[in-house]
């Protein structure tokens, strides 16, 4: 009989991957089994909490975007990601976690990898526990889910990389105390390479193309760059890298450890090896940086070559010429204009690779006192200075043949019309023709188109890109050709002209209208004002047609807009009715007015949106505005017309911009005999800008002259040329710059704030207006004391005349006592909301923490069958 004999059991050697997960499952375990890594969560969901809502008063920056958490995140885990790896390594008297993790019979590599993945794991679950911030964005307004997304990934990426920094300063340092000391040393050496500051104190210490590369290595620089929503290839380069290096390093002071080697040598070796993989890292990093590819998040399309700029791009001639100047060796400029500049770079990089040949794209570096600096300054390129003193360039000039054109300066604030202006450059090299702009005005007679009238600088200007046509205000019919007609104080106009005004716009062409009130550089035409009708009689009835209506028979005026003017006594006073509306009265979504900072007006109307669906305004008062009838002009002095001046809490329209397409204004040709078809609605898109002033392009408002020796210096007061200027630009442009205009809406404010608010102005809207006429009549009466007994201050008055306005005084303060109060609870219900949405951010990330701790420690105590 055969003996049988028992096999022994085979034994298992796990494989590379088992070895991994069987370390991550261990270390995973002693996390989420651990106290304090919940303290850890909690105090890091807490402290970023309290950075966003109480420190940057989050509430308060009506952005609906997690750009605030971006600012605090490196900030915070400066200090909490150390904290969770200072153990990692730990090697202390009386704890031999360490020796048993290395006698484990798997690969060096699946050990330094399963830790760094079981903390990278909890990292990520904390940062998704900071969901309730983002839903907070959500329930506020209408974020950019794209640029959510972004953030969130670049967030990811940040804390991974940090913590597999922390983990080799934990493998060098054997106690906790120490590692984390180191950690943090290097975490923010890290930072501090993409800080501004820190590139300020190196501006005179190298040279500033070696800083930008230093500048590279910074998490913060790639954490920015990501989170705008266009993925980078080389910020993801960036996000893999780094941890793969640390790792590697880790990996080195490991074996170097287990094989016993003393604390000065282990160091020396892995510090060698180290800055090894730092040389090579540093390299490919350089080499990804110049490669420009990316994933372009964005809702829409910010960082993407439009449609209608590739389509410019496909009609240019052969032979266009783009130089673009940078200062890149100024080592001043802040890191975030040269990131911008980056970004110019590579997207004309990306126009000349796109362009079959067409384009030819040449760098310049223009130094102080060089050939090419003065290249740059007699194309036009702005020198913009800085508050070091130094100054720097970041412009391009555009070249066909005899045709040139410039971009002075890529200013930052336009960061994301890039893709528009460079279209625009390129469009106007692509042209056949000259674009003809035609002037209708009483102000102006034929010679004008060559004999420029004193005060009338803007002509010269528009001369310098246009062909003009001065077309006297009594013809009958338009010149032929014309791609953009602006009308300026045109009061009586034949109806065969209003009707070929009409036909020009039905046909596609675009429409500048100015009207005012109160004209001050020419006032007999204030003895007939524009008023809309039911029938076509002016031109302020073609405009109703299409959808605003001008509102001329009164003048408007703001508190906060108020300008000093000086009247015929000579005193200086606040003057409400020339307004100097500010970045915050201009549309920042238009291109027109995206970029301005200031524009004056001298007592304009306003304008009434009638077509909300194509019509939008662009240049708006405060809710300090009010409104005196026109006719009180014509006899008072500014003093007397301040003190009538009575704010009604409303907002006003001075400038409206609409896009057609448009019904035509008449039913049928006017005109006897007339060969043209009738146009009952317009082709294309046509645009159309109505603008409630004519004063605010007159010399005097926009322009100050200054005699310097024999010459004559011009510089503007304001930007109310660039305004004009950019009205026509917009409007003599092509389909293809019109779609890149129309990308959609890039600001993204907390709609539901607004919504309370209009929402509590509405219920208390009427006590409101009734306590400031109180206060506006209290206020006028006292101004007008001392006017009526010819004195500059109260102090000259007589004693009883004095008391009378101390009593004055004293009934305002009960007035403004109520007005506080109904203001206080027009805010009540958003202050509320704020105090709740504040309160739950703070206490829904630890209450995540204890729930997701709770779910532990019921898995752990699980019965096992």
């Amino acid at each position: 009989m055969a003996r049988m004999t028992s096999a022994k059991p085979a034994q298992h050697t796990p494989t590379a991957l088992g070895s991994l997960y069987a370390v991550f499952r261990h270390e995973w375990r002693q996390l989420i089994y651990s106290p304090l890594t919940y303290i850890f969560q909690a105090g890091f969901l807490v402290s970023l909490a309290a950075c966003i809502f109480l420190i940057a008063d989050f509430y308060a920056t009506d952005e609906a975007s997690v750009r605030p958490m971006l600012v605090f995140l490196p900030w915070v885990a400066l200090i909490l990601v150390p904290a969770l790896a200072m153990r990692a390594w730990t090697d202390e008297p009386g704890d031999r976690g360490i020796e048993l993790t290395l006698s484990l019979p798997a690969p060096l590599w699946s050990i330094v990898g399963g830790k760094y993945l079981a903390g990278a794991a909890v990292l990520l679950l904390m940062l998704f526990f900071t969901i309730p911030f983002a839903a907070t964005v959500a329930y506020l307004g209408d974020p950019d889910v794209g640029v959510v997304f972004a953030s969130y990934l670049a967030a990811a990426l940040l804390l991974l990389a940090f913590y597999a920094v922390a983990l080799f300063g934990s493998s060098v340092m054997r106690e906790p105390v120490g590692a984390f000391v180191l950690s943090v040393a290097l975490l923010f050496f890290l930072l501090l390479l993409g800080w501004e500051v820190f590139g300020r104190l190196l501006r005179d210490q190298m040279p500033a193309n070696i800083y930008g590369v230093i500048a590279g290595f910074s998490p913060k620089f790639w954490l920015d760059r990501l989170s705008s929503g266009y993925i980078e290839f080389a910020g993801l380069w960036y996000f893999l890298a780094t941890p793969a290096l640390f790792l590697a390093a880790t990996g080195l002071v490991i074996n170097a450890r287990r094989r016993n080697l003393g604390a000065g040598a282990r160091i020396v070796r892995s510090m060698t090896a180290t800055l090894a993989l730092l040389a090579g890292f540093a390299i490919l990093l350089a080499g990804a940086r110049e490669i420009p590819l990316g994933l372009d998040l964005t809702a829409e399309k910010e960082f993407t070559l439009h449609r209608g700029t590739l389509d410019v791009v496909d009609k240019l001639p052969p032979g266009v010429e783009i130089d673009f100047f940078w200062s890149e060796n100024e080592a001043s400029v802040p890191v975030s204009i040269k990131s911008h500049a980056r970004r110019i770079r590579d997207h004309l990089k990306t126009i000349a690779a796109r362009s079959k040949g067409r384009v030819k794209l040449d760098i310049h570096d223009p130094e102080p006192d060089s050939e090419q600096e003065e290249e740059a300054l007699a194309a036009g390129l702005r020198k913009v200075p800085m508050s070091s003193g130094d100054s720097f360039f970041l412009g391009a000039t555009l070249r066909h043949g005899k045709r040139a054109g410039a971009i002075p300066y890529f200013d930052i604030r336009r960061e994301r019309l890039l893709d528009y202006d460079v279209a625009v450059a390129l469009n106007g090299l692509a042209r056949n023709a000259t674009a003809k702009v035609g002037i209708l005005s009483s102000l102006f007679q034929s010679r004008h188109a060559s004999e420029i009238r004193e005060g009338l600088s803007f002509v010269s200007q528009i001369k310098q890109a246009y062909d003009i046509a001065v077309i006297p205000h009594f013809t009958a019919d338009l010149p032929a050709g014309l791609d953009v007609l602006i009308v300026i104080d045109a009061t009586i106009l034949q109806r065969s002209l209003l009707y070929q005004i009409d036909q020009f716009v039905m046909k596609g062409g675009s429409l500048i209208v100015m009207m005012d009130p109160r004209v001050r550089f020419n006032p007999a035409s204030d003895k007939v004002t524009p008023q809309p009708s039911e029938e076509v009689n002016d031109i302020s009835d073609l405009l109703l047609r299409y959808g605003v209506r001008y509102q001329g028979e009164r003048v408007v005026g703001d508190l906060n807009l108020a300008s000093f003017v000086v009247d015929s006594a000579q005193q200086r006073l606040s003057y409400p009715y020339w307004l100097r509306v500010r970045k915050e009265g201009l549309a920042d979504a238009h291109p027109v007015t995206a970029n301005l900072n200031e524009v004056f007006f001298a007592e304009p109307g306003s304008l009434s949106i009638v077509a909300k669906d194509r019509a939008t305004a662009i240049v708006s008062t405060t809710q300090k505005s009010g409104a005196l009838a026109r006719e009180a002009f014509a006899s008072k002095q500014p003093g007397e017309l301040s003190a009538k001046f009575q704010p009604d809490g409303k907002s006003r329209t001075i400038g409206a911009a609409l896009r057609g397409p448009f019904a035509s204004a008449f039913t049928a040709s006017p005109l006897a005999g007339e060969g043209e078809k009738h146009l009952d609605r317009s082709q294309g898109a046509p645009t159309l800008f109505a603008i409630a002033d004519v004063d605010w392009i007159f010399d005097p408002f926009s322009l100050q002259k200054v005699e310097l020796g024999d010459r004559v210096v011009v510089r503007p007061l304001n930007d109310n040329l660039t305004f004009l200027l950019n009205m026509i630009e917009y409007a003599s442009g092509d389909p293809a710059l019109i779609a890149i205009r129309s990308r959609g809406r890039l600001q993204r404010p907390f709609t539901r704030v607004a919504q309370l608010f209009t929402q509590a102005q509405v219920k208390y809207r009427e006590q409101e207006a009734v306590l400031v006429q109180r206060i506006a009549n209290v206020e006028a009466e006292i101004g007008k004391i001392p006017a009526a007994a010819g004195v500059e201050h109260i102090d000259q008055l007589p004693e009883s005349v004095r008391s009378k306005i101390r009593k004055l005084q004293r009934d305002l303060l009960p007035i403004r006592r109520n007005l506080r109060e109904i203001r206080h609870n027009i805010r009540k219900d958003v202050d509320a909301l704020g105090r709740r949405l504040t309160l739950l951010n703070l206490l829904t990330g630890p209450l995540l923490v204890l729930g997701f701790g709770a779910l532990a420690i019921a898995f752990r105590r699980r019965p096992r069958s």
